[in-house]
C-alpha cells in the first residue's frame, strides 16, 4: 500500500508525454514531491502488457541506466523538480487513443509505490 495518496503520486506523471520512439515507448516524470531514493523498479505495465526491469531504461540528467541496475546498493537519487524519462525498450503495445500505464517501484523512504495513470497518443 502506498504511503502517499494516489492523487498526489499521479502528479509526477507528465501528461501528454507518452510516445512511440525508435527504441520502443517513452514517457516523462517530474519529481515534484521532494528528494527521494529509488531502490528498485519492479515493472511498468502498459495496457495489459507487463515489462520487467531488464527492458526499462531510466534517463535523468543526461545519464541512462537500466532499471534492473537500480538496487539498495546502487539507488537512483531523485532531486526535487528533476525530470526523468522512462523508456520501455522494444515495446510496441501502444494503442491509438487512451493507454493505461502503471509503474511499480521501491522507495527507500516509503517502500513499494504504485502509480497508475492514463495518457493518449
Amino acid at each position: 500500500m502506498n504511503a502517499l495518496p494516489s492523487f498526489i503520486l499521479k502528479k509526477i506523471y507528465q501528461q501528454g508525454s507518452l510516445q512511440a520512439t525508435q527504441e520502443g515507448v517513452s514517457f516523462r516524470l517530474k519529481n515534484i514531491l521532494g528528494p527521494g531514493i529509488v531502490t528498485g523498479i519492479n515493472f511498468i505495465k502498459i495496457n495489459d502488457q507487463i515489462y520487467n526491469s531488464s527492458v526499462i531504461k531510466i534517463i535523468k540528467s543526461g545519464v541512462s541506466v537500466l532499471a534492473g541496475q537500480i538496487t539498495c546498493e546502487d539507488p537512483l537519487l531523485c532531486k526535487l523538480n528533476e525530470d526523468i524519462t522512462c523508456v520501455i525498450q522494444n515495446c510496441i503495445e501502444l494503442q491509438g487513443g487512451l493507454n493505461k500505464i502503471m509503474v511499480e517501484l521501491i522507495s527507500k523512504d516509503v517502500g513499494k509505490v504504485s502509480v497508475s495513470v492514463s495518457d493518449t497518443v
